[in-house]
């Protein structure tokens, strides 16, 4: 009787010692979920640094173009070239596009307001400046 209670004891030990399926399927479910949120966490990361990356070449291309226009004479800014108006950039920039506008300001003969956007497929950037410029007459001799 003795032998038969130490074997019997012995199969509940060791019919312990594994899974059972439920606790399978438990862990499973646990990994699956926490590797999903991680996976979405890491591309929504991704998406933000590409977005972020997007945001910071335009910001830098809107400040390039409006540089060109603070050192464009008065008489070009008073009827600005369609070259000056709007264009695209060149590679490797090429998904960017750009439109400059220049218009006098109100009740203020030499002051103009320049504004600069920069467009690509999922935004845009807007700069905008105030630039005095005194029109220069020549005195006929």
């Amino acid at each position: 009787m003795r032998a038969q209670k130490s074997i019997n004891a012995r199969r509940r030990t060791t019919a312990r010692d594994a899974f059972t399926l439920m606790e399978v399927v438990v862990a499973v479910i646990i990994v699956g979920m926490t590797s999903v949120a991680t996976l979405s966490a890491f591309a929504t990361e991704l998406r933000t640094a590409e977005t972020s990356r997007l945001a910071l070449e335009a910001a830098s291309l809107a400040e390039s173009r409006l540089a060109i226009l603070e050192v464009t004479p008065a008489e070009d800014l008073r009827i600005l070239p369609d070259s000056s108006k709007k264009g695209h950039f060149e590679p490797p920039f090429e998904q960017y596009e750009w439109t400059a506008t220049v218009a006098r300001v109100v009740n203020e003969s030499d002051l103009f307001e320049a504004m600069v956007r920069v467009t690509w497929p999922n935004g845009n950037y807007s700069i905008a400046t105030r630039m005095y410029r005194p029109l220069v007459l020549v005195r006929p001799q």
